[in-house]
């Protein structure tokens, strides 16, 4: 009988501990508390969601938005939808602010949001959500983004954690199995390495929903995935992702959430490491001149940065680092920290100096060229796709407040085209650069839309010279002539030196917008036609550039060019390029 006793209230002590440790918080291996705002962070974040109150619908209960153009992973183009995750992150958005008005729409939001994550057993896209209501992941023709899982189980880790007082009872078993499903669909996907903020994202994810459920399988995960991703990360020299003002924010954001919750010995070493390398990569690309993160970029979605990364420096310094003064303050859960030796990197710079990088060892070997001055920067990969997000050529000058840029591009009818590659060499201001199609990849996106047969409809093909908040100059008259221009207080040039696309003879046209200006190479421009990437026998364009200051005298002279066996090489001022003047499979890093 005693025995008994004492196993009951052994159990009871038990179960009590485990509840403890479920509300605190607090375990061996995480760490968590309740969402505290001070008045300034709650003072901006309620201008923050007074823009989006609007936008919601108390019928459906999420937020619109307005569709503006082509999206990879959506079906319409345009209208008015109910978004998936600017539902959730406006939900989080209402419970972090902690006005009891808003606290029920909140959970009337993550109620229906979750309700339209996918749970069959055996589908495909099971533990994710489509991106809006009016498009369900059982009827959408476009393709699923499985992202999704990472983006909105990082949001809902968010609420479990942040507000786990708040959520009613009958909401935490809701919230928990979603995220469960969640962590499931990032396991059984378990992406490759390579993709940087999403094996990052995807680490946390799991990670901190096997350990706050304690499910041993997702614990077992996530715990190795958080090693291989290191180890990847440390064998390449930084992240796959290579220099990315996109995905280098979110990666850095997600470790910050690793450091703020992981308490794990092992673990919290492998993040800090990682921090590091992130913010590395950030300090040794920043032009103190331009207020610019110097390319070429994997990934990114504008060519100028915006005021969230000023903002974020003057956060992530305390204060010490204010690039762009009298920045509106905006609300961030984040708590991020400048490792203090980098400071120099963005308060002083000294020029001229040249930096080179490998990013990628695997042939095609991927490098890395930033030549900074103090009145401008130029930038080059030695190979790349020409895919929107990529930026292999890039130029900066101007100022913090007002910065330009030069970005060079491959136009398929007016959109980015994934399947044009691009070569370069560069020793200080001068490019030797080429430009060639490949098979089995793209157009609009480098993987979701491949051209299986290598055909591919088109109006319109050109190659342009993208210049931001500029007019454009005078044109050759002939292709191969020099364009030579002043460009506020900068000489620039740029020599078409080949150019053939089966039996299409191109020329320049020049354009501007309110945007900026453009020197357009047109290939083809015309009625629509079917070109088959397979039939066409040659297909290249190859060009110089240069860039210097007033008093200097750029270099001049076309490129001693010779071409055998569907290969040209040019060499031009000691620069040296050799490409394929075919068309041939698209290499698997571009």
């Amino acid at each position: 009988m005693k025995t008994s006793l004492y196993l009951i209230l052994f159990l009871l002590i038990a179960c009590k501990s485990t509840i403890l440790i479920a509300q605190t918080g607090v375990s061996e291996n995480i760490q968590y508390s309740a969402v505290k705002l001070s008045k300034e962070e709650k003072n901006a974040l309620t201008k923050t969601v007074e823009g989006v109150h609007p936008n919601y619908d108390p019928i459906e209960r999420m937020v619109l938005t307005t569709l503006n153009g082509y999206n990879y992973h959506t079906d319409a183009t345009s209208g008015r939808l109910h978004q998936l995750r600017g539902s959730f992150s406006y939900a989080l958005d209402l419970l972090d602010l902690g006005d009891k008005q808003y606290e029920q729409r909140a959970f009337d939001i993550l109620e229906k949001c979750i309700s339209l994550q996918d749970t069959l057993s055996g589908s495909k896209t099971k533990g994710i959500w489509g991106y809006y209501l009016e498009e369900p992941l059982a009827t959408k023709k476009s393709p699923p983004d499985f992202n999704w899982a990472d983006f909105n189980g990082a949001t809902l880790l968010e609420v479990w954690m942040g507000h786990h007082a708040k959520i009613p009872e009958r909401m935490k078993p809701i919230i928990q199995r979603s995220l469960i499903l969640a962590a499931q669909s990032i396991e059984k996907r378990n992406i490759t390495m390579s993709y940087t903020n999403i094996a990052i994202m995807g680490t946390y994810v799991t990670y901190m929903v096997g350990h706050i459920f304690d499910d041993a399988n997702l614990k077992a995960y996530s715990t190795d995935r958080l090693k291989r991703f290191y180890n990847h990360t440390l064998e390449k020299g930084g992240f796959t992702e290579y220099n990315s003002p996109t995905y280098t924010i979110i990666a850095i954001d997600e470790l910050s959430r690793m450091k703020e919750h992981i308490i794990d010995p092992n673990a919290k070493q492998m993040v800090d490491k990682l921090y590091y390398t992130g913010w590395e990569t950030i300090a040794k690309h920043y032009h103190t001149p331009t207020g610019q993160w110097l390319g070429p970029h994997s990934r990114a979605y504008n060519s100028t940065l915006q005021n969230s990364f000023y903002d974020l420096i003057n956060r992530a310094s305390k204060g010490a680092i204010e690039l762009k003064p009298n920045l509106t303050f905006t609300y961030s859960r984040l708590k991020h920290s400048i490792p203090k030796d980098l400071y120099p990197y963005f308060q002083s710079g000294k020029y001229p100096k040249t930096q080179k990088e490998v990013f990628e060892l695997v042939e095609p070997k991927i490098e890395g060229t930033s030549f900074m001055t103090p009145q401008y920067a130029l930038a080059t990969a030695s190979r790349s796709s020409m895919w929107n997000q990529r930026r292999p050529f890039l130029a900066y000058w101007g100022t913090v407040q007002q910065p330009k840029y030069l970005q060079v591009r491959f136009l398929h009818d007016n959109y980015d085209f994934s399947s044009a590659s691009f070569y370069s060499q560069q020793k200080d201001n001068k490019v030797l650069a080429a430009i060639n199609l490949n098979l089995g990849g793209g157009d609009k996106h480098i993987s979701i839309d491949r051209m299986t047969t290598g055909k591919f409809k088109a109006k319109d093909l050109r190659i342009r010279f993208e210049f931001g908040k500029q007019t454009a100059e005078i044109l050759p008259k002939k292709n191969d002539q020099a364009i030579e221009a002043m460009v506020d207080d900068l000489k620039m040039s740029v020599q078409l030196y080949k150019a053939v696309f089966d039996k299409y003879e191109g020329r320049w046209e020049k354009g501007s917008d309110k945007n900026g200006a453009w020197w357009d190479y047109v290939i083809y421009n015309g009625v629509e036609v079917e070109f088959d990437l397979k039939t066409i026998k040659e297909a290249v364009w190859g060009f110089t550039f240069s860039i210097g200051n007033s008093t200097e005298t750029l270099p001049n002279g076309t490129p001693k060019v010779s071409e055998t066996a569907g290969k040209l090489k040019a060499t031009w001022q000691g620069l040296e390029l050799e490409i394929p003047t075919t068309i041939l499979p698209l290499p698997k890093n571009l």
